[in-house]
């Protein structure tokens, strides 16, 4: 082969292994939009089994990808199928993903069926520090140590029955710092006369899920009684699925909403002049 023809097989195969990367990209964005990865890893086991386990279950059959596309869509239904039966799964039975369309299972099907180890490009989500910034006196960079070693009345436990389809009635403790706490230790800069009522706090995950509260939810309802910055759920630390620091709304109705995975900044802002 001359070497002008091998300089075109090495771009060829360079283009072809960045369109797979980036495919496995969006194939995790999409896992992480439609909450897989709180139940599954790609080696671990959680509630639900690792996918490793499930591609080499799966290994062979030219239905795989149609198989577990229903399943990822209707659930496996109140009786479980496989792991389920056999009791190697933590839950009784996989829900149904009413959001997720029949194109979109079938992406995640072969996505799964192709694991073959932990799944790549997760651990750069995961948060391990959180920054307070925008309109305050002090700007904060706090690790997850620093957040835990608070004064102990400033930490706080709250304790919900959980919404999510895969664990629903089961009770949950959450332990952290309630946002009131950071807001204030961080100390606001308002002034105008009315710059308390414009202000808003966003927090932001590094998928750059987004979410507002403003400073009279926070400080003059019972909704920021519940607004909590948290680093142990059920007495342990955070896993992956949740990135260390994570954020929660108790109070709000649909607490999914306001409910930020691998929390890593919050900044203060005035949301109008």
């Amino acid at each position: 082969m001359s070497s002008r023809s091998r300089m075109r097989w090495a771009g060829v195969l360079s283009c072809l292994a960045a369109a797979a990367s980036a495919s496995a990209a969006d194939e995790l964005d999409l896992a992480i939009k439609m909450g897989c990865i709180s139940c599954h890893r790609g080696a671990q086991k959680l509630i639900g089994p690792p996918y490793q386990a499930v591609a080499e279950r799966y290994a062979g059959r030219r239905d795989a990808v149609a198989v577990l596309a229903e399943h990822i869509l209707k659930g496996t239904g109140p009786d479980g199928l496989g792991w389920m039966k056999e009791g190697r799964a933590s839950l009784p039975f996989m829900p149904a993903n009413e959001r997720v369309t029949a194109q979109e299972a079938e992406r995640l099907a072969a996505w799964v069926l192709a694991m073959k180890g932990e799944i790549p490009g997760l651990r750069e989500y995961v948060t391990d520090r959180l920054s307070v910034t925008g309109n305050v006196e002090h700007a904060l960079d706090l690790s997850v140590d620093e957040l835990r070693n608070f004064p102990a009345p400033e930490v706080k436990e709250i304790a919900l029955v959980s919404e999510s389809p895969a664990t629903v009635g089961r009770l949950e403790t959450f332990r952290g710092v309630p946002l009131r706490t950071l807001i204030e230790k961080a100390k606001l800069v308002t002034p105008g006369r009315n710059d308390l009522k414009k202000t808003i706090f966003i927090a932001t995950a590094s998928d750059d899920y987004a979410v507002v509260f403003t400073w009279s939810e926070v400080f003059n309802t019972e909704v920021g009684d519940g607004v909590l910055v948290y680093f142990e759920k059920d007495g342990r630390p955070l896993t992956e699925a949740e990135g260390r620091i994570a954020m929660l709304s108790a109070k709000d109705i649909h607490r999914g909403a306001r409910h930020v995975r691998w929390l890593k900044s919050i900044e203060v802002r005035k949301a109008v002049d």
